[in-house]
């Protein structure tokens, strides 16, 4: 095995390392970062990121891997708490390689006939929530330790949306919350539930960590949940599988994505995309903060620059 390669094992919690040359960058890839089709293949197409070795990394290991200075570059997703934890930058992705992947409840429309006094109380988070505040409240949750329901409520009494619960009432309807398994998702159905509970008489249910996308999903479609926060890219590329001729007609716009994905979503499933959040999970290339701002690289584009020098 020649030099310039890193070896990663899942031993100790350590990286071992064989040398690499000075002065070039190295990355390390998730292996599904890797053979995503949205992911390093379109990357290096796009960027002509050619001359970027990279090796691929157990998932767990990649934030370390930027953290110790063992990589240079990782993948991630942009909102990601580690990215505040480990002081990393988020390269722009100004040729729109990645999906846009805004967070948007998606709930059953038989919810919204029955309660209409729910469709305002929803809409107080749309727009809310930008890429930096779900960053710094997923840190909160992965870094701090505090509880999705206090990064809740603490969110919400910041944006002057707080209001105390109702008192319950006996056999009040009840919303069922659902969320996918991570931080981030509970985080979200405990806003929704303090909005709910507050400027309602409803009462709610919180179904938090269901599993993936095709659990919730399918929990949402038989009834078993009325609402739980997903991303366009998601819903795009796993749950709606268009052809790649449809993909490249949207051509990334945030918009578009979520038209298309709306339009469909009711076509096919009866289920309604209501107003995004504001803020865009998607993947991302990052680098720490210090090594990018010497090397001036704050964009893929200023990346694929600096490696053709």
């Amino acid at each position: 095995m020649g030099a310039g390669l890193l070896v990663a094992l899942p031993l100790l919690g350590a990286l071992y390392l064989l040398p690499r040359a000075t002065g070039k960058l190295l990355a390390g890839f998730s292996p599904e970062f890797v053979g995503r089709a949205d992911g390093l293949p379109s990357l290096t197409k796009t960027y002509g990121l050619t001359r970027l070795p990279n090796v691929v990394l157990a998932p767990a290991l990649v934030y370390e891997a930027a953290r110790n200075a063992n990589v240079d570059v990782i993948d991630g997703y942009s909102t990601d708490g580690r990215i505040r934890a480990y002081n990393l930058r988020v390269l722009h992705d100004d040729r729109r390689v990645f999906p846009p992947y805004y967070a948007v409840p998606v709930v059953r429309p038989a919810l919204l006939r029955e309660h209409p006094e729910l469709a305002p109380v929803l809409a107080l988070l749309a727009g809310q929530i930008s890429d930096s505040v779900m960053t710094n409240l997923n840190y909160r949750a992965d870094y701090l330790h505090q509880s999705p329901q206090a990064i809740a409520e603490g969110f919400l009494r910041r944006r002057g949306l707080w209001r105390a619960p109702r008192p319950a009432v006996a056999g009040a309807p009840v919303v069922r919350l659902g969320s996918k398994i991570f931080a981030e998702q509970y985080i979200l159905a405990e806003m929704y539930a303090a909005l709910i509970r507050g400027n309602t008489g409803l009462a709610v249910q919180t179904k938090t960590g269901l599993g993936g996308t095709t659990i919730c999903f399918e929990a949402l479609r038989d009834g078993a949940i009325d609402m739980y926060p997903e991303y366009t890219g998601t819903g795009l590329l796993v749950l709606l599988q268009p052809t790649p001729a449809v993909v490249d007609s949207l051509g990334g716009r945030p918009d578009t994505v979520l038209h298309y994905v709306r339009t469909e979503f009711r076509r096919r499933y009866n289920l309604e995309w209501l107003a995004p959040l504001g803020f865009n999970n998607t993947y991302a290339l990052l680098m720490r903060q210090q090594q990018a701002q010497q090397l001036s690289i704050a964009s893929v584009s200023d990346l694929g620059q600096y490696l053709r020098h």
